[in-house]
């Protein structure tokens, strides 16, 4: 699932604070994945992130962080990120945690630029030794409508939203992607639910092994 688009696996849930949701509930239903929101801006931590991480350990999730792009300045911003991820503070925790930057218009002031966004990666690549992916919809279409061979988001693992039939209009930055958000819960194909709940929900093509191996570097 979802059935336009042949062998892939829905099996990636991202959520943050406001989500309710049992994670043993979305195992249940077939969830292999959650990516949690734990930054926004220079300033904001997700409080749900470190109590949720424990619990996708103990039910043998795999686990992931996502960081809500502002106008901040971007040190402050990377800052912000590692310090919610608690990066360095659990090697073992470090090297099965996916990293990833949220490119999407700002809640607050100034979105972040196609310039920022290449020096927020570049900074994480600098501190953490791998390239974050990069997760954007209608704002990364725009911001990367032509190909920009030189900035460094060209290096990341795209996680497209496209709430569609289809994953077109893939920014021509990137020769594809490597998740695609397929339904924000509302709109695009099914399934949208788990349980009583609708989600944004993710499909990876691929089996559920090969996302298990490539995890969380995905060709890095």
């Amino acid at each position: 699932m979802p059935h336009t688009l042949p062998d892939s696996i829905d099996v990636v849930l991202d959520i943050y604070h406001d989500s309710v949701v049992s994670l043993a509930d979305a195992k249940s239903a077939g969830i292999l994945a959650v990516i949690h929101k734990a930054s926004e801006g220079a300033t904001v931590q997700d409080q749900k992130y470190a109590v949720r991480r424990h619990e996708a350990y103990g039910l043998g999730l795999l686990w992931g962080a996502y960081h809500y792009a502002s106008g901040m300045p971007i040190h402050q911003q990377v800052s912000n990120f590692l310090a919610a991820v608690q990066w360095g503070a659990d090697p073992e925790a470090d090297a099965t945690t996916l990293l990833c930057l949220d490119f999407e218009p700002s809640h607050s002031g100034p979105n972040m630029s196609g310039e920022d966004a290449c020096t927020f990666v570049s900074m994480v690549r600098e501190r953490t030794g791998r390239w974050p992916m990069i997760y954007g919809g209608d704002l990364l279409r725009s911001t990367f409508s032509v190909a920009r061979p030189a900035c460094e988001v060209a290096k990341c693992p795209l996680w497209y939203a496209r709430y569609n039939n289809q994953p077109i209009g893939v920014p021509r930055i990137w020769s594809n992607f490597t998740l695609w958000q397929f339904t924000d819960g509302k709109d695009g194909p099914g399934p949208h639910s788990i349980g009583d709940a609708n989600f944004d929900r993710s499909c990876f093509v691929g089996t559920a092994a090969n996302l298990k191996q490539q995890w969380p570097l995905f060709g890095q």
